[in-house]
């Protein structure tokens, strides 16, 4: 069957849905693909910042059918899970989510918006024309645009089909390990307090990388993300991450770890790509690796990355001269976006590095410098240095 557009957007996750949501705000027709049925799973922390609510307002309305509770601040803690460093707010920095919820949410509004759904389709081929490009799906049903988004996850075979990347390299990504574990609300409560930070516990066991502990309304996140010279250390790294934690007192006794799911995170692969966009194709969110360098925080940038690409596309589509327009989105999303994707120095600015983050449990004023940067992508301007001076 044959399906007519003005827009495809191929991937309903954050990135997708939120393009989809402002495309047909802007007044297109847009049809929304996604090789799976929703809700459905996707491994990640799920922890969303307070800046995605306030950049997108529409979201606020929806909280209880987006989140599961909100977060204040960050405690980090050393490879050795005992010094602590602290970053506390009063009002929420972000939420909580599970991605089969917070994803779903996402997705039903851009159908309520007026988007077309279509769960199931697997798009395994993209052939490009002069007037149009056609995304070609495993069922054998056609979409037809004048522009194909792809928002398909770090595993884009639109990136692949429209030749934009092959894969990504081991230097571009981190693996991922993370469990939700059930756990009664109040069994949360308890053992967190009713206004629980994110605890991360950075360079665990001296990788490059961290381990997390994310107390939701009803499941812990555990978890960890690293550079591995070796992915099959990741199976035992969890394993030991989650005993070492629960015997430090950093998750109750009673919970164990099952269910562990594995991903691949192109933390600041973005910056990797000579390109975003070839003829009437464009890559956001994972796709196009907008993953934060640092935390491997690909939510906020993923939806930033759609606002910034539909402007791109509401102006191509208006002149006509779509694939020469479309390319200014190379250019577009730096502004908005090139510090929050940026990885943190390495190389030979490695030891330099290594001597600021133990700076975070020596210094007050550092922890919360830290804790700004980690949940926000502040750089240490002067404002980000004066909001954080303690109060007179």
């Amino acid at each position: 069957m044959t399906y007519r557009s003005d827009v495809i957007v191929v991937g309903a996750g954050p990135a997708g849905s939120t393009a989809a949501r402002l495309l047909v705000e802007n007044g297109y027709k847009v049809s929304l693909l996604d090789r799976a049925v929703f809700p459905r799973h996707k491994t990640c922390a799920s922890w969303i910042n307070r800046l995605a609510f306030e950049r997108f307002p529409y979201l606020v309305p929806h909280l209880d059918s987006l989140v599961e509770s909100p977060f204040y601040g960050v405690t980090f803690f050393d490879r050795s899970l005992s010094r602590e460093g602290h970053f506390r707010e009063r009002h929420p920095s972000g939420y909580l989510s599970l991605r089969s919820k917070f994803d779903d949410g996402l997705r039903r509004l851009a159908v309520d918006a007026g988007a077309a759904f279509h769960g199931e389709r697997q798009v395994v081929r993209i052939v490009q024309g002069s007037h149009n490009v056609r995304a070609i799906t495993a069922s054998g049903d056609v979409f037809v645009g004048r522009v194909l988004v792809g928002a398909d996850g770090a595993s884009s075979r639109v990136a692949i089909e429209a030749g934009l990347r092959r894969g990504w390299r081991r230097a571009d990504y981190v693996l991922c390990a993370n469990a939700d574990i059930p756990c009664a609300p109040e069994t949360v409560r308890r053992f967190y307090g009713e206004r629980a930070p994110l605890r991360v516990f950075i360079e665990y066991r001296a990788l490059p990388g961290y381990g997390w502990i994310f107390p939701k309304r009803r499941h812990i996140s555990v978890g960890i993300g690293a550079l591995l010279p070796d992915n099959r250390q990741i199976r035992p790294l969890i394993a030991d991450f989650f005993r070492d934690a629960q015997q430090r007192g950093h998750l109750p006794g009673e919970i164990c770890l099952e269910q562990v799911y594995f991903d691949v995170d192109p933390v600041g692969a973005v910056h990797r790509l000579p390109s975003l966009t070839r003829g009437r194709v464009v890559l956001i969110g994972d796709a196009a690796g907008f993953v934060s360098g640092s935390t491997g925080e690909g939510i906020y940038p993923g939806m930033v990355s759609a606002e910034v690409a539909t402007v791109v596309i509401d102006k191509a589509l208006k002149d006509g001269r779509v694939g020469l327009t479309l390319e200014q989105f190379n250019q577009a999303w730096r502004s908005e976006l090139g510090a929050y994707v940026r990885r943190l120095p390495g190389g030979e600015m490695e030891s330099s590095t290594r001597s600021r983050i133990d700076l975070v449990f020596r210094s007050e004023f550092v922890a919360r410098v830290a804790g700004r940067m980690f949940l926000f992508g502040e750089r240490t301007s002067a404002k980000t240095l004066l909001r954080c001076l303690p109060p007179w």
